[in-house]
């Protein structure tokens, strides 16, 4: 990933989360979903949010779930609609299309549209993991290379370990990284996936979600 394109991709991200396609739907935290929780996405009625129009895409697409971003600098995601505590959120997440320049992940304690934490990776085998709150954006580092990050088109197993406020990231059982922060003890859970300037196509699959005690 260019120097250029992430320093853009916090202001751009930014921008989609809160003027995006996508919007989260609003949820209870009241009540947290039993664990051990899974999907396949093999049944289209399972409740992940989906979405369509000319700036891109959201939908289940042969057992999997596919987040097509047509446009640059925007960011499409999907939730679960559901809500999770402490846990083991996994997904598999595959590019099949678009550039190298992106962006995709995992969102996780969505509170709603404006309150969630992120973790995402690139094709060129960056990551990183921030807090959106009441709307404003942070990112906790810049994005960092990582080598158990797979690169171009393969697919890497994205996992975050959640236990009080230590959050703990895994890609393809390999920990990368650790951040305390109690600003959200639960919420829902969701995948998403960017473009940077001039870089439009993103398209990603993700498969085989899963929310473990540990």
């Amino acid at each position: 990933m260019t120097k250029r394109s992430r320093a853009i991709l916090a202001t751009c991200l930014l921008a989609a989360t809160l003027f995006g396609t996508a919007a989260c739907a609003g949820i209870s935290t009241t009540q947290t979903t039993a664990l051990p929780y899974s999907d396949n996405f093999d049944n289209p009625q399972s409740g992940w949010e989906i979405t369509s129009d000319l700036s891109g895409d959201a939908r289940y697409e042969n057992g999997r779930m596919r987040i097509l971003v047509k446009n640059e600098n925007l960011t499409i995601w999907s939730t679960a609609g559901k809500v999770f505590a402490d846990g083991v959120y996994s997904i598999d997440a595959q590019p099949i299309g678009g550039p190298q320049d992106n962006g995709f992940g995992v969102l996780f304690r969505v509170a709603d549209r404006k309150n969630f934490y992120h973790f995402e990776i690139s094709s060129d085998g960056y990551w990183r993991a921030g807090l959106t709150r009441d709307g404003k954006w942070t990112n906790w580092s810049d994005w960092m290379q990582h080598p158990a990050i797979k690169t171009g088109g393969e697919s890497n197993r994205i996992r975050i370990a959640m236990k009080g406020p230590k959050l703990e990231f895994f890609v393809n059982d390999q920990s990368i990284g650790s951040r305390e922060d109690s600003t959200i003890a639960q919420g829902d859970i969701g995948v998403m996936a960017l473009t940077v300037i001039d870089q439009p196509g993103t398209d990603v699959v993700f498969d085989n979600a899963s929310v473990t005690e540990k």
